[in-house]
């Protein structure tokens, strides 16, 4: 019981990490296409260029890079929407770890209330079985009495009623 309440705890924690990690590598993974597109804007326009030539060829790279920026945040969206979809499990799973915890504290409070009531029962057979041997006992004792007493009355009445068999009867001189 205890090692199922710990391991749903165990398996709640996992859970919160995963969501919490899951989070961490979105937020990451948005701030570095936000730093690489700013670091791309901020490239100082070349002197020996040009002002068509250069505005052409800026046009250029700043389409590529927004390609590229579009490509980093859409897959920054997939790893964001990925993330909550670990976070929403992790949820899922913290809270039926929750409920198999609460189902797991009912069992052991139903397991351990009955243990009083079924000592009491087991109190109360016992001292039932010890009155009716205690009952029996006493009739085997009274019956004993009662045999030893008609068996003493029998032999009384025995020895009262024996004649001798034989009588002898004197001899005259």
């Amino acid at each position: 019981m205890a090692a199922r309440l710990a391991a749903a705890q165990a398996r709640s924690d996992q859970a919160e990490a995963a969501r919490a990690a899951a989070e961490t590598d979105r937020d990451a993974a948005i701030e570095q296409v936000r730093q690489e597109a700013a670091t791309r804007i901020a490239i100082a326009e070349p002197t020996w260029m040009p002002r068509s030539s250069w505005a052409g060829q800026k046009v250029s790279a700043a389409k590529k890079d927004r390609d590229q920026a579009l490509a980093r945040a859409e897959q920054a969206e997939k790893a964001a929407r990925i993330a909550q979809q670990d976070a929403a499990r992790a949820q899922a799973a913290e809270q039926a770890a929750r409920a198999e915890t609460g189902r797991v504290r009912v069992d052991a409070e139903k397991m351990l209330a009955g243990f009083p009531a079924d000592a009491a029962r087991g109190r109360a057979d016992l001292r039932a079985q010890a009155e009716r041997a205690e009952g029996q006992a006493d009739a085997y004792r009274d019956e004993l009495a009662r045999l030893r007493a008609a068996s003493h009355d029998n032999d009384i009445a025995a020895a009262s009623s024996r004649t001798p068999r034989h009588t002898r009867q004197a001899t005259q001189p």
